[in-house]
């Protein structure tokens, strides 16, 4: 997980900002649930249906079986150096985090709280 305190400053955002990420977090969710159940390379049939380019370059870096190291590494480097603020880069920031937890081989639970901990302003209710 990322700990810093300026990054974090910088994805401030809106409760109805947040609250439009929920689906995000439920993909993510669903996504870890079918690479454990299926393998990473299940995950491919996704891509077609996935329009954000961060998500779907993480995507195709974990079905290719690049080294979490390296997962990694692409990601930060475009939450720091690409000019994204607010809603969008809290939306890279857990889809970085959802994206390393799957590679990581975490439960469909597991991946679920450590994403949705990001929308602090949002009811659990908006989740069901």
């Amino acid at each position: 997980m990322l700990r810093d305190l300026a990054l974090a400053a910088k994805a401030a955002c809106s409760k109805e900002d947040q609250e439009s990420l929920v689906p995000l977090i439920l993909s993510l969710k669903e996504f870890g649930a079918q690479a454990k159940k299926r393998g990473f390379l299940s995950l491919e049939d996704a891509l077609a249906g996935i329009n954000d380019n961060f998500l779907k370059i993480g995507m195709q870096l974990i079905i290719d079986q690049t080294e979490p190291d390296v997962v990694s590494d692409i990601l930060d480097s475009d939450i720091y150096y690409n000019e994204s603020n607010g809603r969008e880069l809290l939306k890279k920031i857990i889809i970085r985090e959802g994206l390393l937890r799957i590679q990581a081989g975490d439960t469909s639970r597991n991946i679920f709280l450590c994403t949705r901990i990001f929308l602090g302003k949002v009811d659990n209710s908006a989740f069901s």
